[in-house]
């Protein structure tokens, strides 16, 4: 048997001694001794075992599953040593002062183990940094009770000395005065090292990520049910047994929170939990006061005129009639006011698609998502950043930034589409993993519908600029072709009008007429080749892709080493082609430029759907300050119109490089080209 399964063997060992002696002695024997049934004080013993050696399977070594053990075991020493004494004491049995011992003196060790697992908790760890200090004088001040009770006379720990036993071991060489002074010093110090344990959980939480979070979630959980218990306890007077009961469910609860908690905090919505648990000691409170209220005020009016059990049924109904909408009310109300409306998953996705509906533009709809978020999670800031289609970033928030925010990036189909900023400190700023996909869910929609707005506006822009383009090439080949070829093939006709005037009187004219004749033709056609060039390349026709970009790679080789790869390139569409031939040329281009490099590598790789190209150079890549110029936009523009992206990144390897992405369809997939 492994050491894992240690304080579950002897906490079990522990019940079942406790459930004998229970059953062997006798109510005389229990008042003897003052002490009640040992069942119930052994029980939480097993809770706290089972919880440790679940934590300890599943994180083996871990600081927190080994004090949770250690405290199992010493609770269930504790409840089983506390049946033994009243068996002792009746039969004077063997070992009945070590029990009284370890009852009376060594289980307030019992609060250390407190205070330590409220300081490990959840990461197993003291808290760093100029916190640690502090962390480790509370761990240090919650053995000062019981190392007093250790060391202390029997005439301090004990307002009533038990007649014949004696429970010292090693006692302080002081006065009995001081003695009690220090034993009131340790309970100081010991208590107050819990409350500086739970103080530590706060900054804990201000320095913890997402899970961690949730974590501490169910140990507040765990806190409030404590607190509730022990305010019931204390409220309604209720007799020792019930007491215990109360202790159990308590500690019951503590340990089955710190299992959860460190082993599958994502077990269950612990936000709702927490809120559940506030409504209904709410509406226990309220209808308990209901009833006192109805109580005071039928004997107050009908006085004798209604018995007990008539008041008790006027009670009962009323208290049925307002404890279900009152119930309801305060739920609804506890959850709005701690959590917001996340937990209204459809009522927060109509909040915002009502808001987002009446904002006319982006620049209204970012304010309304932040607004939005702001009031479904009850936070206090809320910033939205959406990255739009060209890199650029929209921004709005909504209240008062703290001096430490969280930001949560929001992807759609595997792209960064946006971010959010809420407040890292608080409790609302406490997001469990459905809190977090609501929020993500909710901004995703919202970001995706804004960037959808933008796209529109690009696109009826991109359209215009298409019409305004195509004008002007129109406008630029009309020019062209009217005030240069035109006038220049005029004169060519001329030319060899007045050559033939004169071939039979001049042949020497006729012949150097003929010859500028022949000049301005081929200027003509120069003028031809740099229109067509414009239009389309004519290496893409003449030598395909490929052939082309190396072509243009021999172009700048003097100035440094280049290598072309391609594939699958040999058929794609004309837009693609010229697209790309573009982007690699202005890209070399800036690579002999400004780069400084002495390699550069072109990559050409067409897939399913689209062509990847790469220009990757070691040269010194760009400055985070420089501008983008015309060329870099260009590189960009060229692959936006044909709905791809094109990224000019620099790599901590150093280097600048230039990606871009030209889709073609699906129905156009090219052919594999082949060695």
């Amino acid at each position: 048997m492994t050491r894992t399964y240690v304080p579950l063997t002897v906490a079990l060992a522990g019940l079942l001694a406790s459930a004998w002696l229970d059953a062997t002695n006798t109510d005389a024997e229990r008042a003897a001794a003052d002490i009640g049934f040992a069942f119930p004080v052994a029980l939480p013993g097993l809770v706290l075992a089972a919880s440790a050696t679940w934590v300890l399977r599943e994180r083996p070594g871990d600081a927190v599953g080994r004090v949770l053990g250690v405290v199992a075991v010493v609770w269930s020493i504790d409840g089983t040593l506390s049946g033994w004494l009243a068996h002792g004491y009746a039969h004077d049995s063997v070992g009945t002062d070590a029990a009284f011992w370890f009852v009376a003196r060594f289980g307030a060790v019992l609060l250390s183990g407190l205070t330590a697992l409220l300081l490990l908790y959840p990461t197993g760890r003291l808290l760093g940094g100029r916190w640690r200090p502090v962390s480790a004088a509370a761990l240090a001040a919650s053995f000062a009770l019981p190392v007093m009770l250790v060391l202390a006379p029997d005439d301090v720990v004990y307002t009533t000395p038990v007649p014949g036993v004696s429970t010292e071991l090693v006692t302080l060489p002081v006065t009995d005065a001081a003695a009690e002074a220090l034993l009131h010093l340790g309970q100081v110090l010991t208590l107050g090292s819990v409350a500086v344990a739970v103080a530590l959980l706060w900054v804990r939480h201000r320095h913890a990520d997402a899970r961690q979070r949730t974590q501490l979630r169910w140990l507040l959980w765990a806190g409030i049910m404590c607190v509730l218990l022990v305010l019931a306890g204390a409220t309604l007077s209720v007799s020792g047994g019930v007491t215990t009961v109360l202790l159990d469910v308590a500690v019951i609860t503590l340990a089955a929170s710190l299992g959860i908690g460190l082993v599958r905090p994502d077990l269950g919505d612990v936000d709702a939990l927490v809120a559940w648990t506030l409504t209904t000691a709410a509406v226990a409170v309220a209808v308990v006061v209901l009833d006192l209220a109805v109580l005071a005020t039928g004997t107050a009016v009908l006085g004798d005129r209604l018995d007990e059990r008539g008041v008790t049924l006027v009670v009962l109904v009323l208290a049925v009639v307002v404890y279900g909408p009152l119930r309801s009310w305060l739920g609804d109300h506890v959850r709005r006011v701690l959590l917001g409306r996340r937990g209204d998953r459809y009522g927060a996705v109509s909040q915002l698609a009502a808001r987002l509906e009446t904002s006319g533009t982006v620049d209204e709809q970012l304010p309304a998502l932040a607004g939005a978020v702001a009031e479904t999670f009850k936070v206090g800031h809320v910033r939205v950043d959406v990255l739009t289609p060209d890199g650029g970033v929209l921004s709005a928030s909504h209240g008062r930034p703290p001096a430490d925010v969280q930001e949560i990036d929001i992807a759609y189909q595997g792209e960064r589409v946006g971010r959010l900023a809420l407040p890292a400190q608080g409790f609302r700023s406490m997001l469990s993993h459905r809190d977090q996909g609501l929020l993500v869910d909710l901004v995703r929609q919202a970001a995706v519908a804004i960037r959808a707005r933008l796209l529109a506006t690009e696109l009826q822009e991109s359209r215009e600029r298409l019409v305004l383009g195509r004008e002007d090439d129109r406008r630029r080949i009309r020019r062209d072709l009217h005030d240069g070829l035109g006038p220049a093939l005029g004169g060519v006709a001329l030319r060899l009008q007045a050559a033939g005037n004169a071939i039979d009187t001049d042949p020497a004219r006729a012949r150097e007429l003929v010859g500028l004749a022949r000049t301005e033709v081929s200027d003509a056609l120069d003028d031809v080749r740099r229109l067509v060039h414009d239009l389309r390349p004519p290496a893409l026709d003449d030598l395909g892709l490929e052939a082309a970009v190396r072509q243009q790679a021999d172009r700048v080789r003097s100035e440094l080493d280049v290598t072309v790869s391609a594939d699958g390139t040999t058929r794609l569409p004309a837009a693609v082609e010229v697209a790309a031939y573009r982007i690699v040329a202005e890209a070399l281009t800036n690579v002999v430029k400004h780069a400084g490099a002495d390699r550069v590598d072109v990559r050409l790789v067409a897939g399913g759907t689209a062509l990847d190209v790469t220009v990757a150079d070691d040269g010194r890549g760009i400055g985070a300050d420089v501008t983008a110029g015309v060329g870099l936009l260009s590189l960009r523009e060229r692959a936006e119109e044909l709905g791809g992206r094109c990224e000019v990144v620099c790599p901590d390897t150093g280097g600048t490089t230039v990606h871009a992405v030209l889709p073609y369809g699906r129905g156009t997939a090219p052919e594999r080209s082949t060695p």
